[in-house]
């Protein structure tokens, strides 16, 4: 069985656990706004790899399922509170919680959902050793999201942002993030732990990739954000293409870039969202990121070679599906 079709039977599952743990039509004023989001979908893809890693390296799937329920709460939680932070009103073509039901109610939804992600995992059927352990991957997979997502908030329209601070704040953001799942399902498993040390490895690899090659899609497709072209230009956002062209521009195209990431939203216009594309691609940013994207895949893979296990199969999957 593929990695996709995987997905989408593990996927099932956690969708049929959320209900349980999150029963919709509760008159509570948490179960309405969080599964108006829930139901704008997603593909359940963290939490389908915590349980095909689990699989593959001979671990009970049924042990780790509600580790991996808690990753994919975790992720809405953190995908709940971006669109605050972010100013985003559109996600995955419906309105976000907070434009819907107000800033209050969004935070505080999200707030419960952290509480239901600890619940999750407490609930998981392996000793306590194994629960503690899990304990605490969550807590250093949440403490290095948000100290990431300090760094990015703070990070926007900065004029000293570069390539390195760029990759500090995505290995930060994104690689504890995109490895924590594997991770999880290894432990559960029963690996050892050297073997769990170069999957938070590989996390730092992958995790950057994916966000660069996600920075990318914003400029050409849009994130499921009604179509819309440019959304990390209208909230100022420091991604890769910012942090490479503020190196390499002319004084007075790195002025007026910053004055445009500046900008408010609503003040961003589609001829700035259109000087920014033109100044990306007068100074090769698009072609630099793709390159700089495929070195780290390439990085992941070394890193995959190195993990002490005799199929790495499942590792290398994730990471083609994933890049």
């Amino acid at each position: 069985m593929g990695i996709e079709e995987s997905i989408k039977i593990y996927g099932a599952k956690i969708d049929e656990l959320l209900k349980e743990i999150i029963p919709p039509h509760r008159n509570d004023y948490l179960s309405e706004p969080i599964w108006h989001h829930l139901h704008t979908g997603g593909k359940r893809v963290r939490p389908a790899i915590c349980l095909i890693t689990c699989e593959a390296l001979g671990g009970n799937t049924n042990e780790a399922i509600h580790f991996a329920l808690a990753i994919e709460i975790m992720h809405n939680m953190f995908l709940m509170h971006d669109d605050i932070e972010d100013g985003d009103t559109i996600r995955r073509d419906q309105p976000t919680v907070w434009v819907k039901y107000g800033i209050a109610n969004a935070i505080n939804a999200g707030d419960y959902l952290l509480a239901c992600a600890y619940k999750s995992v407490l609930a998981s059927p392996v000793s306590l050793g194994k629960k503690i352990h899990l304990l605490q991957i969550l807590t250093l997979t949440y403490e290095k999201t948000v100290e990431g997502q300090a760094l990015d908030i703070n990070a926007r329209a900065a004029e000293d942002f570069s390539v390195d601070k760029y990759m500090a704040m995505v290995e930060l953001k994104t690689g504890y993030y995109l490895a924590c799942g594997m991770v999880g399902g290894a432990v559960v498993s029963g690996i050892p732990e050297k073997v769990v040390e170069k999957i938070w490895a590989l996390g730092k690899t992958m995790g950057p990739a994916f966000q660069i090659r996600d920075d990318l899609i914003d400029l050409t497709h849009g994130k499921g954000r009604g179509g819309v072209i440019g959304s990390d230009v209208k909230e100022g956002k420091a991604s890769f293409l910012y942090s490479y062209a503020l190196q390499v521009a002319s004084s007075d195209d790195k002025k007026y870039l910053r004055d445009i990431m500046l900008k408010s939203r609503n003040e961003t216009t589609d001829s700035d969202i259109k000087w920014v594309l033109e100044i990306y691609k007068k100074y090769d940013a698009i072609k630099y990121a793709q390159d700089y994207a495929e070195d780290l895949i390439k990085q992941a893979y070394k890193t995959i070679d190195e993990i002490p296990v005799d199929d790495k199969t499942v590792f290398k999957e994730i990471a083609s599906f994933m890049a």
